[in-house]
């Protein structure tokens, strides 16, 4: 038996066994199965040993696929479906609302609401349910299935899939052409983004023109960020927030303050202190008994409020360019006392080959999509300290740490000057 026989086997046992863990579960608890109908579960929610079965089910079947595809399929199917894919998004985005939530609609009315040849919206379509979104339960008609449902009832659903489709997808298209044009991608204004859009501004700037298009892209990110994986509590629980007894927290980019709320309830003695844009301050509220202040600031400007004990970045360097964080960085420098801490909560890379093929697949994609809209990137460990180091030698680097179960690591450097 050759090596590649004797992985598939080995792989086909891992899906039997696992999958027969999860059934016996559902059964056992008396929950619903998975479905592609539209009144199959949107979440699992299964108990941490049994969502270990669900991933390492997913990592071992998309492995299996891969490998009983081939290299020519493998690389054919990947690269005729990126259009396909991107009518169906459209095509889901399109006719989401248009689709009767619990009832059917044939493709002629369907087709006649849309103002469009019923011909063709027949052909898109069936590319969509092949693709599991809507579905044909009989000749001529239409209903939703599971993810068309979830874009229909989900405004952040939407928001993300709209999002991909009018403002990722297009960067990701131009991406090369921007690297040819700008070899040293380091602006964040030269970028695929720039192109696609035909503009000089970077790509909150250019958001920020269009109310609705910003809000989208709010929405989105609020869809990708409400797993489990970027729960607040990694942050809350996970660090000595007591050793400060009432020190202030300096929250930068802290957005409408979740992140500062969620420290505020937990450790009432803390100041803390959210600082961003002044279109985003004059949209936050302060709660009644916290103590959450918000301030208008620039992050790239000279840090305003000196000797606070953190100065706290959630998910905020991911966003620029290594010469734009160590600007961050320097900005901050003068409101320092020996002894301030600075923690940054963000991905960290790790080798390559390392990770579950999928989740690898999804942050190297992640990786890109920064690349593409802003000439930023997800770090490596090593890429941190540079960061650092190239800001200040009075920074020093103390560590990092990845709370279980969360997709951001937590990363901290003292200054000692």
């Amino acid at each position: 038996m050759s090596s590649t026989q004797s992985r598939i086997a080995e792989l086909a046992a891992t899906v039997a066994t696992h999958t027969n863990r999860i059934d016996s579960y559902l059964s056992k608890k008396g929950l619903p199965y998975p479905s592609f109908g539209a009144d199959g579960p949107s979440d699992l929610n299964l108990p941490p040993e049994i969502e270990q079965s669900r991933r390492a089910v997913l990592e071992a079947s998309q492995e299996l696929n891969d490998l009983l595809q081939g290299p020519r399929n493998l690389l054919s199917n990947h690269e005729v479906s990126q259009p396909a894919t991107l009518s169906e998004a459209n095509l889901a985005l399109w006719l989401a609302h248009e689709v009767p939530l619990d009832g059917e609609i044939t493709y002629e009315d369907l087709a006649a609401s849309a103002g469009v040849d019923c011909a063709a919206l027949r052909r898109v379509l069936r590319f969509g349910i092949a693709s599991r979104v809507f579905r044909e339960p009989r000749p001529g008609v239409i209903v939703h299935s599971a993810p068309s449902k979830q874009i229909a009832e989900d405004p952040r659903m939407a928001d993300w899939v709209g999002s991909n489709v009018d403002d990722m997808w297009p960067s990701a298209e131009k991406v090369v052409d921007a690297l040819v044009k700008w070899p040293m991608a380091d602006e964040p204004n030269e970028t695929g983004f720039s192109l696609a859009n035909g503009t000089s501004k970077n790509f909150y700037n250019k958001l920020f023109d269009d109310p609705e298009r910003a809000r989208r892209c709010g929405g989105s990110m609020s869809c990708f960020t409400t797993s489990a994986g970027y729960s607040l509590s990694h942050l809350t629980d996970n660090y000595s927030w007591d050793s400060l007894e009432n020190g202030t927290v300096v929250d930068l980019g802290g957005s409408h303050g979740d992140t500062a709320f969620a420290l505020a309830r937990k450790y009432p003695k803390l100041h803390l202190v959210v600082q961003e844009l002044p279109e985003v301050v004059a949209n936050s509220k302060e709660e009644p008994g916290l103590d959450v202040k918000f301030m208008t600031h620039n992050l790239f400007e000279e840090q305003p409020i000196r000797g606070a004990e953190v100065y706290l970045y959630r998910w905020i360097f991911h966003n620029w360019p290594d010469k734009y964080c160590v600007k961050i960085l320097k900005a901050l420098t003068p409101a320092l006392k020996k002894g301030s801490r600075v923690l940054i909560m963000d991905f960290v890379m790790p080798p390559p080959c390392v990770l579950p093929n999928s989740a690898e697949r999804k942050l190297r994609a992640m990786d890109l999509t920064m690349l593409e809209v802003g000439n930023a990137k997800e770090r490596d460990l090593d890429e941190w300290k540079s960061l650092f180091e190239q800001a200040d030698r009075r920074f020093a680097f103390k560590g990092v740490q990845r709370p279980q179960g969360s997709n951001l690591a937590i990363l901290e450097a003292t200054w000692e000057g």
